[in-house]
């Protein structure tokens, strides 16, 4: 977690009210001495990657704070076209023997921030279920949860509200009173573990990415080596637009060529020979289509970008 560096940063020098909402976020890569029986591929790793960010609140800017970052989950999931997901609401088990070791004791705090977060969730107008004892030692939670293939059920993405570790911490802001009081901080990370969520996507598209989201989003291939040249120049313009374009000049049949291409599941595949170079074309073959399109460089290249921006396919 990225938490502790980013309370000290807060508590770096006095805040004040006018100062919140504080928002601080950071890509970086995290490390968890994981038992290796619980390691699992993607979905469960020692070393991580996470957007984690920590958004710190006057009690009246929670509700607001908190509806902000579930929009933004609602947006992310519906580019990345994850359906098969429902919110939970993760809160705290008053009646476990063993409470007070896995909750801050402060059960007026937990009502409060939980009354919140079910607050916040009606105003986004998302629904959820509530998961008793699933919630953080520090607060309530939205847990995003999705389904492996094999039907495990696993988190993507989490939005935390923390009402305990700013005191503990002593982290501090000026009120409007002058007095001094404790922020609530709402830990928020929209994709959890990248690794985690990379592996989710695999499964959900079977590897055949859009081509706004594929790793290699054009493959160029030529029918035999003196094309090489002309593809090296639509791979270098395409590049220069930033697509990810790679070319295929093995000495390699064009039938095995275009079957390594099916394999790795590219999107757009063009294939480069005499007619195209004379022409200043290409022929564009689509990942699970047998039609074939010849148009010029240019109209490709726009086609290309229109998906990337728009990040659909449909263009094609």
């Amino acid at each position: 977690m990225n938490c502790p560096h980013h309370h000290r940063i807060f508590a770096a020098r006095l805040r004040s009210y006018r100062d919140l909402p504080l928002r601080l976020a950071e890509y970086g890569h995290c490390y968890r001495y994981e038992d290796s029986g619980a390691l699992s591929g993607l979905l469960r790793v020692r070393g991580m990657c996470m957007n984690d960010a920590h958004i710190y609140c006057t009690p009246d800017q929670v509700i607001p704070e908190f509806v902000k970052v579930m929009e933004m989950y609602r947006e992310a999931y519906r580019i990345l076209e994850l359906p098969n997901f429902y919110m939970r609401l993760s809160t705290w088990d008053p009646d476990d023997p063993k409470g007070k070791e896995k909750y801050i004791d402060d059960p007026e705090g937990w009502e409060t921030t939980q009354q919140m977060v079910r607050d916040a969730m009606d105003v986004a107008g998302m629904p959820y279920t509530e998961a008793r004892g699933e919630a953080a030692f520090y607060g309530p939670k939205i847990d995003v949860q999705l389904r492996t293939v094999t039907g495990r059920e696993e988190t993507a993405s989490t939005n935390q509200v923390d009402f305990g570790v700013a005191q503990r911490m002593g982290l501090v802001y000026r009120g409007a009173d002058n007095g001094e009081h404790h922020p609530y901080i709402i830990h928020r990370a929209p994709l959890g573990t990248h690794e985690r969520f990379v592996a989710f996507l695999i499964e959900h598209y079977g590897g055949a990415f859009p081509t706004w989201l594929a790793p290699v989003q054009v493959l160029a291939l030529t029918v035999a080596d003196r094309f090489n040249g002309y593809a090296e120049k639509v791979v270098e313009g395409l590049r220069g637009e930033f697509i990810r374009a790679e070319i295929d000049g093995s000495s390699e049949t064009l039938g095995k060529k275009i079957r390594n291409a099916t394999t790795s599941k590219v999107p757009n595949v063009l294939v480069i020979g005499e007619r195209e170079v004379d022409d200043g074309t290409v022929t564009l073959r689509r990942y699970g289509s047998r039609e074939q399109r010849t148009m010029p460089v240019d109209e490709f290249r726009a086609l290309v970008m229109a998906a990337i921006a728009t990040r659909t396919d449909a263009g094609f």
